[in-house]
């Protein structure tokens, strides 16, 4: 009973969560923010290399120290961003969820208020994310079984503790005003309270994306034979606004499971939208 109610209340969440976004639209436009800056970091670093600057890449052709570090700088600028921005989803999923009416404001002042500590966390998790993803190239590209081995089971350990410990990283950062350190402690003890939820709420949220996503694809496809770039453009619109929904309703749904593991109750919008309030273990109806 227990298992198929954490089932229901992840899928139910997900479908709310989506619901938010419509709701708050401001949401999709900060991680469309994110991304513009985050591709425009991504050309500034590729533009080097790709015009073969001598300080960028050497007489062989390969990449120089410099250019080794420009990438890092800039991989550090882009994690800032991701977490700059969906610092401002949560202040204002927050205020949503707690009863208010957000703009697009509060969401970014609330962020900007918390500048020195998004920067601290952008750079340890810009960090932990590339040596994970130099465990995985590792992984790929090693010719000796054994340390491919070895790399995809320390890759795996490592991506599944740093899931658990940062799962709920930003609401403590950004509702609470706690350190990094405090922070990580209370995201880890809180993650076990909801863990099934997570995963059904993310699994919700990305079933509902490819029920979306499907159309477009078609739709794209469509308008390509017919009319060419312009179909193209259309699916690259389409797509690129289903991920800044689907992005925005992952944090909703973050912050939402934030209210529950503190109080045992799902927040009042989504209990007003038919949920029942849940206390862990047990459940009753509102």
């Amino acid at each position: 009973m227990g298992f198929f109610a954490t089932i229901g209340r992840g899928w139910q969440m997900s479908k709310l969560s989506m619901s938010v976004v419509r709701k708050d639209p401001e949401l999709m436009v900060y991680m469309i923010i994110s991304g513009v800056m985050s591709m425009a970091t991504f050309v500034a670093i590729a533009i080097p290399s790709l015009m073969e600057m001598t300080w960028a890449v050497d007489s062989t052709g390969a990449f120089t120290p410099a250019y080794f570090g420009l990438t890092f700088a800039g991989y550090m600028l882009v994690s800032i961003f991701v977490v700059f921005w969906n610092c401002a989803i949560v202040a204002n999923a927050n205020i949503r969820l707690s009863g208010g009416d957000p703009s697009f404001s509060d969401g970014f002042k609330a962020a900007l208020s918390r500048l020195p500590i998004i920067i601290l966390w952008g750079l340890i998790a810009g960090t932990v994310g590339l040596l994970l993803k130099m465990l995985e190239g590792a992984a790929r590209g090693s010719e000796n079984g054994a340390m491919q081995a070895l790399a995809f089971i320390v890759h795996l350990i490592g991506g599944l503790a740093w899931f658990v410990m940062s799962f709920f990283m930003l609401p403590h950062l950004i509702i609470e005003g706690k350190s990094v350190g405090e922070s990580l402690k209370l995201s880890k003890n809180m993650f076990f309270k909801t863990w099934g939820e997570q995963i059904t709420s993310g699994l919700g949220i990305g079933l509902i994306a490819l029920l979306i996503g499907i159309p477009i694809v078609i739709v794209t496809l469509a308008l390509t034979v017919a009319l060419g770039p312009i179909g193209l453009l259309f699916g690259a619109v389409g797509i690129a606004i289903l991920l800044a929904c689907v992005n925005a309703a992952e944090q909703v749904a973050v912050v939402a499971l934030y209210h529950f593991a503190k109080t045992g109750q799902m927040p009042q919008l989504y209990q007003q939208a038919g949920m029942m309030t849940y206390s862990f273990g047990n459940a009753a109806t509102v």
